[in-house]
């Protein structure tokens, strides 16, 4: 038996600081004696039982529930109990302290839910989707980690690893009975199943790559001559006073970063200098990060003052970004606002910022630019290890079907197989080496 099978565990499951709600949560095989030490009286599985907490002297530290959730039947698989106080700091600390005292050990990051994972109540992808859940900054984001905490993602892998498994083995049966090799090939349409297999991996990978897109932060510029009004569409699109607004050209002299959400995206926004040639090496200098911010950017944000246009040389903006043109002060200029022909590939919003005029048809001129390539239609949450596993079964499948193709060599099919297999149940967990899984785990927060 390992210390994960044998040991009890304790942390505080709700988030730092102050509330009126605070739990202490302890998964192991001692957690109901600990929690009958800690209320002084037994508990019904699935009830919640009004108690007070006590002290080694027997005083009350504490009054609050206590839950106790036999294993298997629990989050974690073991016992479980979960008590539930008064959400100060203080107080939440001296319970932990006392279930310390009375035979836990204080949980690592993430170990509830790796003891979860161990115990077969959850896969590696449901487990990443409980810190994804919890880290989420749009409703997008939480959503699709909602979809793969129930299993969406889980599922069509699950369904993909049992066809490979009998894939393969037919395979291997081949090698087997090589008198009859092509008649077993042949006879259960091997080779076009895992065409239709690679298939599936491609739609999986194009489906992970854009839920990416839907959760990643995008760095976003605003770029522009002085005075083109940057600073005040920081303001409106991140609806707060971030950046000092005056009428004089050149305020904005070094970069300033904020992060907003822009519909379904989260952008880390950067405001910068206005482009123009000056002797004042204070701008020349935030002219030079202006640039410099660019060259990184996934979204570039032009702006030109509408009333007074003012265009600066662009050619140093990078090929990579997508890039929309902003017409600003259109509440001098009288044009009305909201989305204008595009410029070619640069699509142009016209807008007030300092009325928010066309300020949400620009927002949604945002989301589209760059959730492209059916990141729409993505339906649970994805992270890079999703895209690097797929990515090496994709490549190794296709280059394996390529091979037998022109030498119906059924042996290295099926050791190319072995590893397409593997690299899809990483995925699940299903084969996971102890670095990946402390890595996993020890991102999350501790009461989880």
């Amino acid at each position: 038996m390992t210390a994960l099978d044998t040991d009890t565990i304790a942390a505080i499951a709700t988030a730092r600081g102050n509330g009126p709600v605070g739990i202490i949560r302890l998964s192991g095989p001692d957690s109901l004696a600990i929690a009958l030490a800690l209320s002084g009286s037994e508990l019904t599985p699935r009830y919640a039982h009004f108690r007070s907490f006590l002290d080694n002297e027997g005083k009350t530290i504490d009054s609050g529930l206590a839950i106790y959730f036999p294993g298997p039947n629990s989050f974690t698989g073991d016992d479980v109990v979960e008590i539930q106080g008064h959400g100060g700091h203080i107080v939440l600390q001296a319970l932990l302290s006392r279930c310390i005292e009375l035979g836990a050990r204080q949980a690592r990051p993430g170990e509830f839910s790796e003891r979860s994972f161990i115990n077969g109540k959850i896969d590696l992808l449901q487990a990443e989707a409980i810190a994804d859940l919890i880290t989420a900054e749009t409703e997008t984001a939480a959503k699709l980690a909602s979809a793969s905490l129930s299993g969406a993602f889980s599922v069509l892998v699950s369904d993909l690893s049992s066809q490979l498994n009998e894939l393969r083995a037919l395979t291997e049966a081949s090698i087997d009975f090589p008198e009859e090799d092509i008649d077993v090939l042949e006879r259960h349409s091997v080779v076009s199943r895992l065409s239709d297999c690679n298939a599936t991996i491609e739609q999986l990978l194009n489906d992970v790559a854009a839920s990416q897109r839907k959760t990643q932060h995008y760095l976003a510029v605003l770029i522009g001559a002085p005075n083109a009004g940057k600073s005040s569409l920081l303001n409106a699109l991140s609806g707060d006073d971030i950046a000092i607004v005056t009428d004089v050209p050149g305020t904005t002299r070094d970069t300033l970063k904020q992060s907003i959400k822009a519909g379904a995206v989260v952008l880390d926004l950067i405001d910068t200098a206005g482009i123009r040639q000056t002797e004042d090496v204070i701008e020349q200098e935030g002219v030079k990060r202006a640039k410099s911010s660019s060259q990184t950017a996934d979204l570039v944000l032009y702006i030109i003052d509408d009333n007074e246009p003012q265009e600066i040389n662009t050619e140093w903006l990078p090929d990579s970004a997508i890039n929309i043109q902003v017409l600003n002060k259109i509440d001098i200029s009288g044009k009305q606002a909201g989305v204008l022909p595009s410029h070619g590939e640069t699509r142009c919003v016209a807008v007030s910022a300092k009325k928010g005029d066309g300020i949400d048809a620009l927002i949604q001129t945002i989301e589209d630019s760059l959730l492209v390539q059916g990141a729409q239609d993505s339906v649970f949450s994805a992270r890079q290890r999703h895209v690097d596993a797929l990515s090496e079964a994709h490549h190794a499948l296709t280059e394996s079907l390529l091979a037998f193709e022109h030498h119906n060599a059924g042996e290295l099919l099926a050791e190319d197989l072995k590893r397409v297999q593997t690299e899809i149940d990483s995925l699940t967990g299903r084969v996971a080496s102890d670095d990946i899984l402390g890595l996993i785990f020890s991102s999350f927060c501790i009461g989880k």
